[in-house]
């Protein structure tokens, strides 16, 4: 088969109507004919911003989590700060917003290190994920609809919560494991990956 053949795009489409608006999601269903010629309906989410992650890791080797209830899943979930790019909006400025936002925290140095696709087969989202460090501290400012908490972790235990469920949001789980490559592959400076890949010794109990 040939690469022309492999990325053409195989379906017909017919006719568009709206089904649902709000201020962030357009909920479009396009009559079509399938790969095979047979006819249906695709349905896609248009999103109106343009999503943006920020993944904080401090000198030591620590990561700011966000904690936050969500209704989709009807379940809680820690995360890196997100949030939505609004229209116009540069990304970096919305990164350095939702860290300080959510976090509390400011960003000496940002670097993007990913671009995704979330939900590909029913969704155009676009995600933005960024590495923040040389952090300071800021002011939170959540949105009235968030009731966020706010933790510290070592990144090798962030890592670990990835590993076997506990943390399961796409865009953190992205930004952790390109975190690590780069730790990993001497992208990241060498004191800043040491303390990324080893954790401090515990100290004795009492």
């Amino acid at each position: 088969m040939s690469a022309d053949h492999e990325e053409r795009d195989p379906w017909t489409w017919l006719t568009s109507r709206p089904v649902y608006d709000n201020p962030w999601i357009t909920l479009t269903a396009h009559e079509v004919l399938t790969p095979a010629g047979q006819p249906g309906i695709y349905a896609i989410v248009h999103m109106k911003k343009q999503a943006v992650g920020v993944l904080p890791i401090e000198d030591d080797g620590t990561v700011h989590l966000v904690g936050q209830w969500r209704p989709p899943l009807g379940a809680y979930s820690w995360e890196m700060p997100e949030g939505g790019a609004e229209p116009g909006e540069d990304l970096e400025d919305c990164a350095r917003r939702e860290l300080e936002e959510e976090a509390g925290v400011v960003a000496g140095r940002l670097e993007k290190i990913a671009v995704m696709h979330l939900s590909n087969s029913t969704t155009d989202e676009t995600a933005h994920l960024y590495l923040a460090t040389a952090l300071r501290p800021g002011q939170t400012a959540p949105d009235d609809t968030e009731v966020l908490k706010h933790r510290r972790a070592h990144f090798l235990d962030v890592l670990a919560e990835i590993v076997d469920g506990r943390i399961s949001d796409a865009m953190t789980v992205a930004a952790v494991l390109r975190a690590h490559h780069m730790a990993v592959t001497g992208a990241l400076p060498a004191g800043l990956a040491r303390a990324m890949l080893a954790k401090p010794a515990a100290g004795p109990k009492d």
